[in-house]
């Protein structure tokens, strides 16, 4: 009975692949949206203050990246994105947790009408609260 063994480029090959990905788990970077490292928020803050009202969607993920978090409402979107570091206990629901995030208010043509927590609370009292 012939019994084959490895050979040594193939556990090479073998021992590449399985440091790569363990470096890749540990690494830091990249666009993660649920990054809560303060490099991220800095990130964050700097990103946000390009935005303009009548940017698209593209737009402004092309300027900021992905939302931490997305509500779909009846009159369209808000993009939530952290800018202010701490606050990672909770739930979303906790009003604590939730201005820990910048809101990014888009009308139903997917249009950037207004960013930050007033004019989101504002919004919502003007145009009323309902799923997508």
């Amino acid at each position: 009975m012939n019994v084959q063994r490895p050979t040594l480029p193939s556990l090479l090959t073998w021992a590449i692949v399985v440091a790569a990905l363990f470096m890749t788990a540990c690494s830091n970077t990249g666009m993660n949206p649920f990054a809560s490292g303060e490099d991220q928020v800095n990130e964050n803050i700097k990103n946000l203050m390009g935005l303009q009202p009548g940017m698209t969607k593209g737009q402004v993920f092309k300027l900021a990246g992905v939302a931490n978090y997305i509500e779909g409402e009846s009159w369209g979107s808000v993009w939530f994105y952290k800018y202010r570091p701490g606050g990672d206990e909770g739930t979303l629901a906790d009003s604590n947790v939730e201005k820990n995030y910048m809101p990014v208010v888009f009308d139903s043509s997917d249009r950037l009408i207004g960013y930050g927590y007033e004019f989101y609370k504002n919004t919502m009292d003007q145009l009323g609260s309902g799923p997508y």
